[in-house]
């Protein structure tokens, strides 16, 4: 009987995938026309159960917490924006590569920090343009690969290989542009369970950002790459305490933990300057060596008493 059913799964395992994959894409839909027409109704408090910090650091799910009052806007400014205009951004698409880039790198001697982008199940990269333009105007080279199924990796740092040929070929935009010592991971559901993947097999990455990733455990298990897991409360796609939570948990290196309140899956979509602010100043702290962006991310910094997110955690 097992035999017979493991042939039959190997005979259907291609339109099971597919159907899987489907079924996903159909969920994130559903939430983007349920988040349209809550956006305008949105409270400050969550009323789903939350992941709450131990003394250990370790993340455990209970009620909600309850939060210091909040001493930095509820929509963060990246810090590189504070500071300076930001840059337009300009986009080129090289075959199955969408990159996003600073306007200013046309005519500078300077060379940028890369981050190399994952897409969610199923959805395109022009489903994320405008985040990958903040980025790019924060001062990044973002590398988007056009993939829509990206779990293992392979696209991420096929897209590190690409843009380190770029920065070698005398006749490309980004000759001699690329610092090739900073390069980030980022990505979106799917995408972020890419994004700790790729850094797991490739030393070439610096950081990661994981957006409502859906990496487990033991995909995250040991990973000493700074990471930072963002998630939200309303995510009835990736749903934290089953996915992030334990990708969190089981890292050994620098990680942050932070839910935004009444984040659903798509949100980093739909309204990406929600959670853009900390995202591009996670890639200055650890990409720019910026000493102020990497102390929002600390116990006690800006992060942790934001009252648009809740349920703070950081380790080593």
């Amino acid at each position: 009987m097992k035999a017979k059913l493991s042939d039959w799964f190997s005979e259907h395992k291609t339109p099971i995938l597919i159907a899987l994959a489907v079924v996903v894409v159909l969920a994130i839909v559903v939430t983007v026309v349920l988040v349209t027409v809550k956006n305008k109704g949105e409270t400050a408090d969550s009323t789903v159960p939350a992941a709450a910090q131990t003394a250990t650091g370790v993340l455990t799910t209970q009620e909600p917490t309850t939060l210091a009052p909040a001493t930095v806007p509820t929509t963060k400014v990246p810090t590189t924006a504070a500071q300076n205009v930001p840059e337009e951004a300009m986009v080129i698409k090289d075959s199955n590569k969408t990159v996003y880039y600073p306007k200013s790198l046309s005519s500078s001697e300077r060379k940028y920090p890369v981050i190399v982008w994952a897409n969610g199940t199923g959805c395109a990269t022009s489903t994320y343009d405008s985040l990958l333009k903040i980025f790019a105007e924060a001062g990044y080279i973002v590398v988007a690969d056009d993939s829509v199924m990206t779990a293992d990796g392979t696209e991420q740092r096929d897209s590190i290989d690409y843009i380190l040929d770029e920065a070698k070929r005398s006749g490309s935009k980004f000759y001699q542009k690329v610092d090739t010592a900073k390069i980030g991971a980022a990505g979106h559901s799917q995408g972020g369970r890419s994004a700790v993947n790729a850094a797991q097999k490739d030393s070439r990455i610096r950081c990661v950002l994981s957006i409502a990733g859906a990496s487990n455990a033991e995909e995250a298990g040991g990973l000493s790459t700074p990471i930072f897991f963002m998630t939200g409360t309303s995510d009835l796609v990736v749903v934290s305490s089953r996915w992030v939570v334990p990708s969190y948990n089981a890292v050994s290196g620098k990680a942050v933990y932070a839910s935004l309140k009444n984040g659903v899956h798509t949100t980093c979509m739909t309204n990406p300057t929600k959670i853009s602010g900390y995202a591009v100043d996670w890639f200055d702290a650890y990409l720019k060596g910026d000493s102020s962006a990497k102390k929002e991310f600390a116990a006690g910094g800006a992060l942790s008493k934001d009252s648009a997110w809740q349920d703070f955690a950081c380790k080593n």
